[in-house]
């Protein structure tokens, strides 16, 4: 019997003593013949042909420990099974062409209904997926079960806490990126799972084509961004409305392309995020305002109570057509470098549109 065979069933036995795990005890039962039947690969497994080049033997050299705020986490070798349970890993596993076998969506965000342990489409991130992943529920609760049978090398998890990140340990090592929420953490937290990933090439162009791309639409919007400040709110109905500043994910990018926010004083310290109420609005005499449709609201939604409430439609962008909606999932969920991508393409068509339309004198290049 392996070392690794005694210690995978050491772990799942600790896991058997909390009574709320009833749903692993057919996956635990497998134990007694052989771990490698109950969740053993195919030759069709198309992330172990994908990822096949890296060695099979380790050395302590191969080994990698990263430090979080619950420990340390040991990686040996280059992980090839590797699940994201949230927008944020997704996000950044693909972006350094990493195919995640198993995911767990924002319950807000589901595509349909997908099956738990089926496969899944994903919004905005779907055109990275050449292998959709394994549904092992939501962030907001994951199927431990579903995640087991995957047999993972390594879980990457954004929001954590110390009982779930025990228990998802005992699966597989277990990576907490941005576990503070940081709203520019990505450009950090990329490198590290780059150096993880054995990616580290990818991870810097990564970076690299951000801020080629950050700098070239910055001047390309400089007519616009130098003569007219934006308003950057959520909202999910009239009564919930939320000023974005440049201390969030979306602010933070819009402040990268030039734009000055407004934020009503006193500012938010540290969260980023003040809440005001309608009656505010007009006060902060918007000349842009973008409009994050958040909670359960969809874009469409929230666009309707915009244009059926008259203190909205009598704002001067309202008047000028110079409101945008956007989903929250998008600006304010995913937060990582495929998503800032996004963001400026969507933030570069709808200002430069408006902008043609009125006249502006915009740069060529």
């Amino acid at each position: 019997m392996s070392a690794q065979f005694r210690h995978l069933r050491m772990g799942l036995r600790r896991v058997a003593s909390h009574l709320w795990w009833v749903q692993f005890a057919i996956v635990i039962g497998c134990t007694a013949l052989s771990f490698s039947a109950c969740v053993s690969h195919t030759a069709s497994d198309p992330v172990l042909k994908e990822n096949d080049s890296a060695a099979d033997s380790l050395t302590p050299s191969a080994c990698q420990v990263v430090g979080h705020d619950f420990g340390k986490t040991e990686i040996c070798g280059q992980p090839q099974r590797v699940i994201a349970l949230s927008p944020y890993e997704l996000d950044l596993s693909l972006a350094l062409g990493v195919q995640p076998v198993g995911y767990a969506e924002d319950s807000r965000a589901l595509v349909g209904s997908p099956d738990l342990g089926g496969a899944m489409s994903v919004k905005y991130l779907g055109n990275r997926i050449t292998h959709p992943p394994t549904y092992v529920g939501t962030w907001q609760s994951p199927s431990l079960e579903a995640i087991l049978k995957l047999k993972p090398d390594l879980i990457l998890r954004q929001y954590l806490d110390q009982t779930l990140y025990d228990h998802l340990s005992q699966i597989a090592p277990v990576i907490l990126p941005n576990l503070d929420g940081n709203f520019d953490q990505w450009q950090e937290d990329i490198l590290i799972l780059g150096q993880v990933m054995k990616r580290e090439v990818q991870a810097q162009q990564v970076l690299k084509t951000y801020q080629q791309e950050i700098s070239r639409i910055n001047l390309e919007l400089q007519p616009i961004s130098q003569t007219q400040q934006v308003l950057l709110v959520s909202m999910s109905d009239i009564g919930a409305i939320e000023v974005f500043t440049d201390k969030t994910f979306a602010g933070d990018l819009l402040k990268d392309l030039g734009f000055q926010l407004i934020v009503p004083k006193p500012a938010p310290l540290e969260s980023g995020v003040v809440t005001i109420s309608l009656e505010t609005l007009p006060q902060l005499q918007p000349e842009i305002i973008i409009v994050m449709a958040s909670g359960s609201s969809s874009v469409e939604q929230v666009k309707t109570l915009w244009q059926d409430h008259p203190i909205l439609q009598r704002l001067p962008a309202s008047k000028a057509k110079q409101v945008y909606f956007v989903d929250y999932q998008l600006w304010s969920r995913i937060t990582g470098p495929i998503a800032a991508e996004l963001m400026i393409d969507e933030v570069r068509q709808s200002l430069l549109k408006s902008a043609k339309q009125t006249s502006i004198d915009l740069p060529r290049l």
